[in-house]
């Protein structure tokens, strides 16, 4: 996986864009990684927006230096296993290192027509060649969910489990298609704002690759969404909908 780039960009709220577009936000704090945000070098700010602004309350702090200890992504399973850690451990950065480069995500139909103005599918849309959500789209979806402010912990009810879920590795090796159900729930922080619980259930296939069978490092290239009808919980479709930037 080639290096990644961050652009940073002062605010008001001396915050630092996560970005490639540098559109989307986040407030220095003290524990800012300044590596990856120097603009918060002499700009280190604890102090949180006022309450009457709620679009300013939801601007999540820069991600710190912090790391998780996350497994070498030498087989397809780790990669999914990384992600559901960098998800309970709000870490959008680690989570994004588990992406391809060539990264899409390919929402389902029902949670897309509920926000077209989000996804904004073209006429004669083919899912089978979906690009309308790629690297950029979902680094601002990872920046506005895995927000501490906001959440206190991620709770998976249901992930990958090698033993049960479908999996189909093509004829070279060097890629694998996985195909399971999801559920999830994130908890919210007292006084966040948020006062029910985020359920998120369905079904999902992810296609994970290696460029090369020797040394190999894994990373998720596309991610469909199903929906589950027997469930009232949202999708990915709908979160990454109500959490992009």
């Amino acid at each position: 996986m080639g290096a990644r780039l961050y652009l940073c960009a002062m605010s008001l709220l001396a915050g630092c864009g996560l970005a490639d577009d540098a559109q989307v936000e986040c407030r220095c704090t003290a524990d800012s990684d300044l590596t990856l945000f120097p603009a918060c070098l002499g700009a280190l700010s604890d102090e949180r927006p006022e309450a009457s602004n709620p679009l300013a309350a939801r601007l999540p702090d820069c991600p710190s230096g912090k790391r998780l200890s996350l497994l070498e992504p030498t087989r397809a399973e780790f990669v999914l296993f990384n992600i559901k850690t960098t998800f309970e451990g709000f870490s959008p950065l680690q989570y994004m290192d588990q992406l391809a480069e060539d990264f899409f995500f390919i929402p389902e139909p029902e949670g897309m027509d509920l926000y077209r103005e989000v996804y904004r599918p073209p006429e004669g849309y083919v899912p089978a060649r979906d690009t309308l959500w790629t690297r950029s789209q979902e680094r601002s979806f990872a920046v506005g969910l895995l927000d501490r402010n906001r959440f206190q912990r991620v709770e998976f009810r249901r992930w990958y489990e090698s033993s049960k879920d479908q999996r189909t590795i093509s004829e070279d090796g060097r890629g694998e298609v996985l195909f399971f159900p999801y559920e999830l729930d994130l908890i919210p922080q007292p006084g966040s704002g948020d006062q029910e619980i985020l359920g998120i259930k369905g079904r999902m296939e992810v296609e994970v690759f290696t460029p090369t069978a020797e040394n190999p490092v894994w990373s998720l290239r596309r991610w469909q969404d199903f929906r589950d009808p027997a469930s009232a919980k949202r999708t990915w479709t709908e979160v990454r909908a109500q959490f992009s930037r």
